[in-house]
């Protein structure tokens, strides 16, 4: 006992390194050497600090996060994570924030290559990992490391995104946004306006180069088939006056409308609109699925010996009853056959006796 005491005097408690969330600490990578700076906030009015602050807020801001690293020779790595409203937000600030092919994770559920590093989305967060003078494998190991701590991959693009033609579509030029705001703040004033909207959608983009005839194509998606039918027959007589050089074609189908515009002619645009289409899809659901575990509120194992217990009670209460009703049924069967066998001398000898 003397002995157990006294090495717990010698050797101190093991306390866990304390955890750095997201960013990797600096034991993690030899490059690194300290950390230079870190800030985070979550007010919407700090994001003027930010490059394109403005579209970060539009798009559906919720944090931002930042950590700069001083990696020697490598220069100064600065990983900056910003959490949005859902993964659609993340998704289309990955589109209107890179300047490559978005290829697919890890890291991240999809990520793209920058001129200074590389960014990638995950869930709900955006990630960028810049290092003006740090080889690209460091980077892309540092972000691997952000992409793990971030918890589980496997988030996909947007649906809207698959609804793209495929036909000539330059996947570089790919811009998603979640609703009408951000597109407005990123195409600018002109562009929205053209497009005559008046109700909020989905929105995907893309350029599209076909037998040497480019367009652009504007894939919009309304909330239901009747406002996107609405927008289909008004987008005429909506459309602004003036001498336009390009060609604008239109093709709807359900919630989705196409607004295709450039010096296309019409067997080229029908290439590009034609495979658009809209199916939909039912799924019964017969009953709302439990908790694993947990029913009512109440762990599984609990509730199953509480009813087995009373279904035994139960049946022992049926076995009683049907041997008690067993027993005075036998007993009256008894009395009935002994009443009719017993002799009747002693009523013989008293009449005897009374003549």
């Amino acid at each position: 006992m003397c002995l157990f005491l006294l090495v717990c005097a010698v050797v101190p408690a093991q306390e866990p390194a304390p955890s750095s969330g997201p960013f990797p600490a600096v034991a993690e990578f030899p490059q690194f050497q300290k950390i230079l700076s870190e800030r985070s906030f979550d007010k919407p009015a700090r994001l003027s600090e930010v490059e394109d602050g403005r579209l970060i807020a539009d798009v559906g801001f919720e944090r931002y996060a930042q950590r700069v690293y001083a990696a020697g020779d490598s220069g100064d790595i600065s990983i900056a994570i910003i959490t949005l409203m859902d993964f659609r937000a993340a998704y289309s600030l990955l589109t209107l924030r890179r300047s490559t092919n978005i290829q697919e994770g890890p890291p991240g559920d999809a990520f793209a290559a920058a001129s200074r590093g590389l960014m990638f989305f995950q869930g709900r967060d955006w990630v960028r990992v810049d290092g003006p003078k740090a080889p690209l494998d460091l980077l892309r190991q540092v972000a691997i490391s952000v992409s793990n701590r971030l918890g589980a991959r496997g988030q996909k693009p947007p649906s809207l995104i698959r609804h793209l033609p495929s036909a000539g579509c330059d996947s570089a030029s790919v811009k998603y946004f979640p609703g009408l705001k951000s597109f407005e703040t990123y195409s600018g004033s002109q562009a929205f306006k053209s497009l005559n909207l008046d109700s909020d959608a989905e929105i995907a983009q893309a350029l599209y180069a076909v037998d040497n005839q480019m367009g652009t194509l504007t894939l919009l998606s309304f909330p239901t088939p009747e406002v996107g039918e609405d927008y289909f027959n008004n987008f005429t007589s909506r459309a602004p006056e003036g001498k336009q050089r390009e060609k604008t074609y239109l093709k709807r189908a359900g919630p989705l409308v196409a607004v295709l515009k450039g010096r296309l002619d019409p067997k080229t645009a029908d290439r590009i609109l034609g495979s658009i289409s809209h199916s939909y899809a039912i799924r019964w659901i017969y009953e709302k699925p439990k908790r694993k575990g947990v029913s009512w509120g109440i762990p599984v194992r609990i509730l199953q010996t509480v009813v087995s217990s009373i279904i035994l009670v139960i049946l022992l209460f049926i076995v009683a009853i049907i041997a008690g009703a067993g027993f005075a049924v036998l007993r009256f069967v008894r009395r009935r056959r002994s009443s009719k066998k017993a002799p009747d001398w002693l009523g013989q000898t008293d009449s005897t006796k009374l003549r």
